[in-house]
């Protein structure tokens, strides 16, 4: 776990840490039973990083791979992935997005979905997890064969791809209806008599149809929705014929070597970062490039630790200058590291980075539309039903107000798996601190004149979830001049307080003379979000607390954003950084 100088507050699924000479600071969230998301924010950078830690130890917790749209050709964006996956019985507590891809959405590496081959590896690295839960980081070997009745053999070339001279290609389901092949050849229609893997573990089925292409004058024979089709050319389609007949029982055994143990779940990714607990980043080994390697983009990553426990998710932030610039692998790897991550791989990054928790996209895209879609995705996957509730969480979890001032709260509920619940907002009991303020039925707190530290309590049936509220006057004793009626010498824009912030944050600022003045906030890519003052003001201080709400009210999501105040004469500017 990464080493902090000291915490500040500790909270039920909630920690925040402050660095004694920055702004650094971690929360982490219990997400699911054995999964905890953790959200780092570290100044140098800066750098906005999620993390997803998985306990494979949970017998309620597994992983799963996604294809986008079910098919090798296909695009979709990881939270539509986790949402159409995503029912009773099968959560999808988190996902993050995949492997580097091609023309049409096709994966660049393997991929293995439930036991069933999409497609195979090539001399770059791969994530797979065994029918044990055992994870593996390593650059594989596809050796395939076909076994006939008579007690023969043949090599299987290949699965869902083109089929070329003399190839054998097995087509299933995830390639699409038909094997969209030429009339050169044989292909046997056959259908699955057995529940196994694709992989490392012999497969059972049963020839139901065999289509001599040459001879019928037709190919694109339709792929059967729980079966296979063997499709050759050449020697290949001699062997179909000479040695395979309908109601034929067959078995083939596909091999990914060195990994001799049946494989569930597999996907791509390039290069390997580390290995054995050494940050190796084998960009060279794998054919990436220098920049690629070296330069800074928003990144994404798995990995696991030594004794294969627990797996990270990581994805980190970029191209946001001054909230998040993004890693070099060489950074991706140092901090992967602090997180005892013993095998470690990078995933598809720059506009692809997305990370999905309980439905939501929880990092921030780089792409100007926000996220991408992409070619597969990795998902934690809870078992667990849905119970009654026992987990109430007040939102925010913390808060800092100006004395006077109001804050809506609102709670979310969850079962002993941490699934969501539905509540009743009219059966909600609202108590606080009475030194701090008043709160009421609705949530709606007003803090008091004194500053102070207290709580907020909620209370559903006999659930109770608690916020800390801080109540600070934030204006500093040289941004006012009480005895001389607030009039102030300069003409400045002081740095926003907290920053990072969530929700609010107060603005300050003095005009040493009466102006036009407006006080606006912009999105990185220069859009006026929100304007939160355009009038005439008289000389002296004064402050603004921003809600970190856009025009229309609408809750504006993590990133940087700049506040900009002008006059006449002056005009300044400040980042501020929202973080969810």
């Amino acid at each position: 776990m990464i080493k902090m100088k000291y915490i500040v507050t500790f909270l039920i699924g909630f920690l925040y840490v402050l660095s004694a000479d920055s702004l650094d600071f971690i929360t982490s969230n219990v997400v699911g039973p054995g999964v905890t998301h953790h959200h780092e924010y570290k100044n140098e950078g800066p750098w906005n990083i999620h993390i997803l830690e998985i306990d494979l130890s949970d017998s309620l917790i597994h992983l799963e791979t996604v294809k986008a749209e079910d098919s090798i050709i296909g695009n979709e964006r990881t939270s539509n992935m986790s949402d159409r996956r995503n029912y009773e019985g099968h959560r999808v507590i988190g996902a993050i997005n995949g492997d580097f891809y091609g023309v049409n959405g096709i994966p660049i590496g393997a991929q293995i979905i439930q036991g069933t081959v999409l497609k195979t590896p090539y001399s770059r690295s791969i994530f797979a997890m065994d029918v044990n839960k055992q994870p593996y980081i390593d650059i594989l070997d596809f050796i395939g064969h076909l076994f006939a009745t008579n007690g023969t053999d043949i090599e299987i070339t290949d699965v869902n791809t083109d089929r070329l001279s003399d190839n054998l290609i097995i087509y299933n389901s995830f390639y699409g209806s038909t094997t969209q092949t030429n009339h050169w050849g044989t292909e046997i229609i056959a259908h699955y008599i057995d529940n196994g893997m694709d992989v490392n573990t012999p497969r059972i089925f049963v020839v139901a149809n065999k289509d001599s292409i040459m001879a019928e004058g037709h190919g694109n024979n339709t792929i059967p929705n729980n079966g296979l089709i063997l499709s050759g050319h050449g020697i290949s389609a001699e062997y179909l014929n000479d040695h395979i007949f309908v109601g034929d029982t067959l078995m083939y055994n596909l091999e990914m070597l060195p990994i001799v143990e049946p494989l569930q779940e597999m996907i791509g990714g390039m290069p390997r970062l580390i290995r054995n607990s050494t940050a190796t980043v084998e960009w060279d080994e794998e054919g990436t490039s220098y920049s690629f390697a070296h330069d800074r983009h928003p990144r994404s990553a798995i990995g696991f630790n030594q004794d294969s426990s627990r797996v990270f998710f990581f994805t980190v932030d970029g191209r946001q200058p001054g909230y998040s610039i993004g890693m070099s692998l060489f950074e991706l790897a140092d901090y992967m590291l602090e997180w005892e991550v013993s095998q470690g791989l990078n995933l598809d990054g720059g506009g692809s980075t997305t990370m999905v928790v309980r439905g939501n996209v929880i990092n921030s895209p780089s792409d100007n539309n926000g996220e991408r879609a992409v070619s597969n995705a990795l998902m934690v996957i809870s078992r667990a039903p849905t119970s009654d509730i026992s987990i109430l969480r007040v939102s925010p979890e913390i808060v800092n107000l100006e004395p006077d001032t109001q804050e809506q709260f609102t709670i979310n509920g969850f079962d002993q798996y941490f699934n969501p619940i539905n509540l009743m907002g009219d059966s909600v009991i609202w108590t606080c601190t009475q030194e701090i303020g008043l709160i009421d039925s609705s949530g709606i707190f007003t803090s008091g004149s004194l500053v102070g530290t207290g709580h907020v309590w909620a209370t559903y049936q006999t659930i109770v979830g608690t916020s800390t509220v801080y109540v600070d006057d934030f204006m500093n004793a040289d941004e006012i001049d009480r005895e001389e009626n607030l009039v102030t010498k300069e003409f400045s824009l002081k740095q926003n307080f907290p920053n990072p912030f969530n929700p609010s944050t107060t603005i300050h600022f003095s005009i040493h003379n009466d102006s036009n003045l407006s006080l606006k906030v912009f999105n990185v890519y220069g859009q006026e979000v929100a304007t939160l003052l355009d009038k005439h003001v008289i000389a002296g201080s004064y402050h603004i607390i921003w809600n970190g709400q856009d025009h229309s009210g609408k809750q504006l999501g993590s990133g940087m954003y700049f506040a900009q105040l002008e006059s006449e004469s002056f005009l300044a500017v400040n980042k501020m950084v929202l973080l969810k």
